[in-house]
């Protein structure tokens, strides 16, 4: 006789068995579908990228081919404003691929973008080539939260939380090429089960036979010396660190691009703003108004001493030994002061006592960011150029531009801080990396004018520095217009005659009493400098600062 249990087609129901049981009891309704079977982070897009994931897999390969093909142990080329215009391609097309459209809007990224690569070709300077990436860097991704989410009334932490997050979120998904390949074949096994698919029992077997190859004729070339040699030849002339660098390159590359379009193909970032403002403003008033009275006495000092000269220095100091000191300090003061005004703005409820003491530490950073600037030129025209003090300039002019953008916020919630910022930011950047500092470094420092100011260690320094710069300061360093000690000849019989450059008579007699030897030196390392830039320079590392730095060692 058969079970009566296992004959009830209820069983395995455990809600109607209740519902027999308590009949006054409403049984729970069902979970949807979609969500019993979809992941928390499954989305429209995800699903798109997994189904179709030949496009996706084949574009992320060529991108990574192309990325190497441009960058690889090529800083500075032609290649690199090429590169950013195919990463742009990359990510619309991919975006379009997903169903993302596309945003008038940005076209302020783009712009950057370029601009930024075509400055990388454009200069050879250490720093300015590391920020040019880094801006890069920020500004794609920056590119990518815009296309994909609805920004328009985001702010400077959900900004900065976002950029975070997909950061975060693509290193999860450097996994996910295998996950969707997997999931993409299977579906194709299963929609067409009369065709046998080769894919993945070919990518298996590849994978399995290059470390196998690779291993076993080794063990053979060890085993047999002339198999040793006839290896050897076959091998000879391939450079197998290239070869593994430009491997390990694309592979990265690869999975780090189709990580970036998983990230956001999640969309895991919530659009909506919540209102960070809960905490009590009399923490805030009692910290800022302490700053707020440091603040005005140093703004008072700094009025009277630096600015109006109206009060007595103490004994044995001058007044541009006073201002010649303390613009790193006051310059790390004003970033401080910009910090401590966003985090009282987003993090306390609305005060009119707290906007007020705020309006005042603005004002007190307007004063400082003018105390620090006019402490770093006074020392410039001491001392001379170099582009850490150039850099500082740009960062005080940039602080004043971005706090005055802060000053508005204080009394207009509605201010687009945070494009306004980047707008600041992005302008007055390609302006510096456009203008090639090095250049007017060059220029200022070998200005007749200020040689007078040096004395011996400080020239020395001088030509040291001068000597480390970038070929953007080869049309001053190496013309004899305009670098003096390019005067400085060698006779046939190897003896060493200087021509005075046109001098003041004090400049002259440190000329005159210099030691043409050392000149030489450092002049000479920076020749062969450039030298070698221009002799390693070809069509893919080709850059206009090297090819114009080329014409004056002819």
């Amino acid at each position: 006789m058969e079970n009566n249990y296992t004959q009830n087609p209820y069983h395995n129901d455990p809600y109607r068995n209740r519902q027999n049981l308590y009949p006054n009891v409403p049984a729970p309704a069902p979970l949807p579908a979609a969500a019993v079977q979809t992941p928390p982070e499954e989305t429209v897009f995800t699903r798109k990228m997994k189904s179709g994931f030949p496009f996706f897999g084949v574009g992320s390969a060529l991108y990574a081919l192309f990325y190497a093909f441009c960058l690889y142990r090529n800083a500075s080329g032609i290649t690199y404003p090429f590169f950013v215009a195919g990463t742009l391609c990359y990510f619309f097309f991919s975006m379009k691929k997903l169903g993302v459209p596309y945003k008038k809007s940005s076209c302020f990224y783009i712009i950057g973008m370029l601009f930024l690569g075509v400055s990388n070709c454009l200069t050879t300077s250490g720093p300015l080539l590391a920020m040019n990436k880094c801006g890069i860097f920020l500004l794609s991704f920056c590119l990518m939260i815009h296309t994909v989410y609805t920004d328009q009334n985001w702010n400077f932490p959900k900004y900065l939380g976002s950029l975070f997050a997909v950061i975060g979120t693509a290193f999860s998904c450097l996994l996910r090429p295998f996950d969707d390949m997997t999931f993409y074949f299977d579906a194709q096994k299963q929609a067409k089960t009369e065709h046998k698919s080769y894919f993945l029992p070919t990518l298996a077997g590849v994978m399995i036979t290059i470390p196998v190859l690779f291993i076993v004729t080794l063990l053979l070339a060890s085993a047999d010396s002339m198999f040793s040699e006839l290896v050897s030849g076959l091998f000879d002339g391939i450079n197998f660190a290239s070869i593994f660098g430009v491997c390990f390159m694309i592979v990265s590359v690869f999975f780090v691009s189709y990580a970036v379009c998983a990230a956001l193909a999640r969309k895991n970032i919530r659009e909506d703003v919540r209102d960070l403002r809960t905490l009590e403003p009399i923490t805030a008033i009692i910290v800022t108004a302490a700053l707020c009275v440091l603040y005005l006495a140093f703004s008072i000092v700094q009025i009277l001493y630096l600015f109006l000269r109206k009060m007595q220095l103490p004994e044995g100091y001058s007044y541009s030994a006073y201002a010649r000191e303390g613009f790193f300090q006051l310059l790390a003061v004003c970033i401080l002061n910009l910090l401590i005004v966003l985090v009282c703005l987003y993090l306390f409820r609305e005060n009119i006592v707290l906007k007020g003491i705020l309006t005042v530490i603005c004002g007190c950073t307007y004063i400082m960011i003018l105390s620090s600037a006019l402490r770093m030129l006074m020392y410039i025209g001491r001392y001379n150029l170099t582009f850490l003090r150039i850099f500082v300039l740009w960062a005080l002019a940039v602080i004043f531009l971005l706090m005055a953008g802060v000053t508005v916020f204080i009394y207009k919630n509605s201010f687009p801080l945070f494009s306004y910022s980047m707008a600041v930011t992005m302008a007055l950047y390609i302006g510096l990396s456009f203008a090639h500092p090095d250049y007017w470094i060059a220029k200022y420092n070998l200005n007749p004018v200020h040689l007078t100011y040096l004395d011996d260690y400080d020239i020395f320094d001088s030509k040291c520095y001068l000597c480390s710069l970038s070929a953007d300061a080869a049309p001053i360093l190496l013309n004899d217009q305009t670098n003096p000690w390019l005067h400085a000849e060698t006779t046939a019989e190897g003896d060493i005659t200087v021509t005075p450059p046109d001098l003041s008579d004090v400049a002259r007699y440190e000329y005159e009493n210099r030691d043409v030897t050392e000149e030489l030196s450092w002049l000479r390392r920076y020749y062969d400098k450039i030298d070698a830039l221009r002799k390693n320079m070809h069509l893919r590392s080709f850059n206009f600062s090297v090819y114009t730095a080329g014409k004056y060692l002819d």
